[in-house]
């Protein structure tokens, strides 16, 4: 869906574990390993195969991937999706601190193509759903 941001439109998804319509940047971004699941003790392995059908999985990283993403000091999106493995969250792999949001919270693409999370109370202040 679109919102208004300011004097921007940007690109917002309530998140939920059903793909939405018509929002092929989500999709992109999970293709691109900017968004993965945790929960992976929580989800079954019905909800497991289902992101995946929708092109919603994310990248899991292997052992090697993630013990050399902390040495190598950069972020790899597949170590912090392991982070919380008994809530259910999106995880945003960004360039500073990767970002959590639960499910009912918004997924921001800003006009600079940047992925953020606001809060339900924070979309309805800011945002302008069109």
């Amino acid at each position: 869906m679109r919102a208004k941001l300011g004097n921007d439109k940007v690109n917002v998804w309530q998140i939920s574990m059903d793909k939405p319509e018509n929002e092929d940047w989500l999709l992109e971004a999970f293709q691109m390993h900017q968004l993965a699941w945790s929960g992976k003790l929580v989800m079954d392995a019905k909800d497991k195969e289902k992101l995946k059908a929708q092109g919603m999985k994310g990248k899991v990283a292997n052992p090697t991937e993630a013990a050399l993403s902390w040495l190598l000091l950069y972020a790899d999106i597949g170590s912090f999706s392991n982070a919380f493995p008994e809530n259910i969250y999106l995880v945003v792999n960004q360039p500073r601190v990767p970002v959590f949001g639960k499910i009912g919270d918004y997924l921001v693409q800003s006009p600079l193509g940047m992925l953020e999370i606001y809060s339900e109370k924070k979309a309805k202040r800011e945002l302008t759903f069109q």
